[in-house]
């Protein structure tokens, strides 16, 4: 029992011994399996990091919430950071913005099982800052469990050819714009003649609305469109220049007639084309451009027919126009310059301009001929030319043609004559300074000659006289016998100036009746006032026009050059100041410049400037002195007198003043209007119709229409004409004695009296007095007042009062201060009298109560 057992026992150890042996030798072959395997696991770990690491492509390994866990060196370089700098940021920092969202939505898909995996280019932000494109595709691993785990993103770098497709769709944006932009227009064919693009251009002339309606062949075009020549040959479709393009033939500046048959539109085309191969296309392109030169073609046409008429034209005037060529031959010669050169132009052209006679006008302008050569710009002067004829005034102008940057190809030499102008050019300028009435020298001259006679005083230290001469009584032989005998007696008077100047003196025409005088001295200090005596003379002599006698006299004011001033305007002034007192003097007279005299003179102006505002603003008044029959003591009329209340000067100052200055026109008006408006007011006021006489100045009389005027003023007032009278003087009268009778019959005929005021103190008119159709004279008040102790007065007043017996006509003494002088008046026959005694000069209102009260009186 014991043997067996340990039989089994020993059996059983041994049994166990082979199975440790099995096991042993299964363990070791499992060993080295492991070991097999752990090796092929460590090639292929090894494998998948040298691939990781070697790979030409990005390849990451990114946890859920974005984290970079694994990255390979590729993609280290392409975004510039370092594996740890990239592993310390999420991929949402790398990604441009603008990509940022698409790339989430993508991840949240592959996160809810929407997708196992995305592709999608971005851009990626370098640690430079710079972009990178690169194309991302996304793998999501899950773990045993099958939930997400990380993702698995491969990204390659696709910048380059990015940005060469960037680069590509810039440069056919850039070809489009500029083929857009073309005024030519662009067509492509391929090397089949299917049509494929046009640019707008070409789109408007073929009439094309859409890209679309191009596509087609050249045999769909032939229903479209007829083609011919410019001769109206029509051309096959095998003729047209995309098909001889196609045949290799050339095509260059074709002119074709292109007729749409669809539209009837139809134009001339400058065709030209070539052929376009490149590497990218599969074959050749047949490239044309295609310009419309109708317009050009008809501005041609109209060029040639116009180089037609200009050829014509130029044969027609009368300017000399040559042209030349750049070797300066004569290439034309119109008929004029043939004509002026004395040689036909078949003779002239081909001439050279170095072969023209010394005295020839051809060689006149050679200068400017060669000059314009040599620098294509316009070359012309002026010259004076000497021919059979005289001298003649030439304006040469070269104009060289020429060819864009090809130098001159033509010099155009046009030739104008303006002698004719020239001379009446001086004329012009002759008349211009000149007055056209007289040929004296104008006011413009004047200037030129002051300057030059005044600089010549300075060289010589000696003075010149200025004098400014003024007609006397010359505008009544205008008034009374017209303009035309006017201007006659001033070229008269202009010719006796003249006749009456030394050598170095000269006389202009200021204008009207003034003129003026330059006269150096010489040392001659009285050299002025001489010429000036011999002047007055000279003027003073009687003068005969036609039928006419009239006589003359003159006002002459002198300054002196530089005593009275060194401008030329100044002593103008001041000589026209020294007239101006001159006339007053009496006329007939010379008055030198003084500093008094300037004084006066400017007192004068501020008057006359009085005058002016006065009658504007309506400052002056009338007042009205009656006049009582001497006998009944009855009020037969009333004196209309002037007054300036706001100026407080006398009528005898200011009424002096206007005359002088031409107002007295204006202030008669004015006194003759309100002197009617008030006859009307006394009578409307139930006053009888009172006669009111007006004085009225021998410049207001002297006017030839001052009758109808004074007519046309009573009708307007709509009163009678007896309701007025006109005092003249004795001077007023005198001056012209015909045209003073003329005029006052005209006024006696409308029923106006009239008055020889102040009579006694002017001419010695007692001879002309029986011819005047007067009706009253007045004895002036100077007589009047020394009646009381001057013998001699009264026995003028005596005298004039049987005088006026004799003639009839009414006598008026002025001036009564007193009753005495009343009673003497009315014992030796005087009719009316007029002064204090009898009444004040008082308003229109004061007079008709004073009226009122008179007439209520026992006389």
């Amino acid at each position: 029992m014991m043997g067996t057992n340990v039989d089994d026992m020993q059996h059983q150890v041994a049994k166990l011994e082979h199975l440790l042996e099995e096991n042993c030798l299964a363990l070791a072959a499992a060993q080295e399996a492991l070991t097999n395997a752990e090796a092929k696991i460590m090639e292929v770990t090894r494998v998948y990091q040298t691939t990781f690491d070697l790979a030409a492509i990005g390849i990451a390994h990114i946890t859920l919430d974005g984290k970079w866990l694994r990255i390979n060196p590729f993609l280290c370089e392409m975004l510039g950071y370092s594996k740890e700098e990239l592993q310390a940021k999420t991929f949402q920092e790398l990604t441009c913005p603008e990509d940022l969202a698409p790339d989430l939505q993508l991840v949240n898909d592959l996160l809810t099982g929407i997708r196992t995996s995305y592709s999608i280019e971005k851009r990626y932000i370098k640690k430079s800052g710079e972009q990178v494109w690169g194309h991302l595709s996304v793998s999501l691993v899950r773990d045993a469990r099958g939930l997400p785990s990380y993702f698995i993103s491969i990204i390659k770098n696709i910048d380059a050819r990015i940005r060469a497709q960037d680069r590509g769709e810039q440069s056919r944006a850039r070809l489009k714009a500029i083929l857009d932009s073309l005024s030519e227009g662009v067509i492509v064919f391929s090397n089949e003649g299917q049509l494929l693009e046009a640019n707008p251009a070409a789109m408007r002339l073929f009439e094309y609305k859409s890209q679309d309606d191009i596509r087609s062949t050249t045999e769909v075009l032939a229903t479209t469109f007829e083609v011919s020549t410019l001769d109206g040959d029509a051309i096959s479709v095998e003729d047209w220049p995309i098909s001889r393009l196609l045949r290799g033939e050339p095509v260059s500046n074709v002119e074709l007639i292109v007729h749409r048959l669809d539209t009837g539109r139809s134009w001339i085309a400058c065709i030209s084309g070539a052929l376009v191969s490149t590497p990218q296309l599969s074959g050749p392109l047949a490239v044309l451009t295609v310009e419309d030169v109708t317009k050009q073609l008809m501005a041609e046409t109209a060029l040639r027919v116009s180089e037609q008429r200009l050829r014509l034209a130029f044969d027609h005037i009368p300017d000399m126009i040559v042209i030349y060529d750049p070797d300066q031959r004569i290439q034309y010669v119109n008929l004029a310059a043939a004509h002026s050169i004395g040689v036909s132009d078949r003779d002239l052209i081909g001439q050279h301009a170095r072969n023209a006679p010394p005295n020839s006008i051809l060689a006149l302008w050679r200068p400017l001929l060669m000059e314009a050569l040599e620098s294509a710009a316009l070359q012309a002067d002026d010259f004076d030319f000497t021919s059979d004829t005289g001298l003649r005034n030439l304006r040469v102008a070269c104009v060289p043609i020429t060819e864009g940057g090809h130098g001159v190809r033509e010099i155009m030499v046009i030739c104008h004559d303006y002698s004719e102008r020239r001379q009446a050019e001086e004329k012009i300028r002759q008349a211009a300074l000149h007055d056209p009435l007289t040929g004296l020298p104008n006011r413009a001259l004047l200037y030129e000659y002051a300057r030059h006679t005044f600089a010549a005083a300075n060289r010589n230290d000696q003075e010149v006289s200025v004098l400014f001469i003024d007609l006397d009584r010359f505008k009544p032989i205008n008034d009374i016998h017209g303009h035309e005998v006017g201007d006659m007696v001033l070229r008269e008077v202009a010719g006796r100036l003249r006749r009456s100047m030394r050598g170095e003196d000269i006389v202009f025409r200021l204008g009207g009746d003034e003129f003026l005088a330059l006269v150096p001295h010489h040392h001659e200090a009285a050299s002025g006032e001489k010429v000036a005596q011999h002047l007055i003379e000279a003027i003073s002599r009687p003068y005969h026009i036609g039928q006419v006698e009239a006589a003359l006299s003159c006002s002459i004011g002198v300054s002196v050059y530089p005593r009275d001033g060194d401008d030329v305007d100044m002593l103008i002034g001041h000589a026209d100041a020294a007239m101006y007192v001159a006339k007053q003097m009496g006329r007939k007279a010379i008055q030198f410049y003084t500093s008094s005299l300037a004084e006066r003179v400017y007192m004068q102006s501020i008057i006359e400037e009085g005058i002016k505002t006065a009658l504007k603003q309506d400052e002056f008044s009338l007042y009205y002195q009656p006049v009582v029959d001497m006998q009944t003591q009855h009020v037969v009329s009333v004196e209309a007198l002037l007054r300036w209340p706001g100026n407080g000067m006398g009528p005898d100052r200011f009424i002096h003043v206007a005359e002088a200055t031409g107002l007295i026109g204006r202030l008669g008006e004015w006194v003759f209007g309100q002197a009617c408006e008030q006859h009307s007011a006394w009578i409307r006021g139930g006053l009888p119709a009172i006669p009111i006489a007006v004085n009225v100045s021998p410049v207001q009389f002297r006017k030839k229409n001052f009758a109808s005027h004074l007519q046309e003023a009573i009708h307007a007032h709509c009163i009678a004409s007896k309701g007025v009278q006109i005092e003249l003087t004795e001077t007023a009268v005198m001056e012209d004695i015909d045209h003073a009778i003329t005029v006052l019959n005209e006024l006696r005929s409308m029923g106006i009296k009239i008055l020889l005021d102040d009579f006694g103190t002017g001419y010695s008119s007692l001879s002309y007095l029986s011819r005047l159709p007067l009706d009253k004279i007045k004895v002036d008040k100077s007589f009047v007042h020394r009646i009381q102790h001057d013998k001699a007065s009264r026995a003028i007043i005596e005298a004039i009062i049987a005088l006026g017996h004799t003639l009839n006509l009414e006598i008026v003494a002025e001036g009564i201060e007193s009753d005495s002088t009343l009673q003497y008046l009315r014992y030796h026959g005087c009719h009316q009298a007029q002064g204090y005694h009898v009444c004040r000069p008082i308003t229109g209102n004061q007079f008709a109560a004073w009226y009122r009260e008179y007439t209520s009186l026992p006389h």
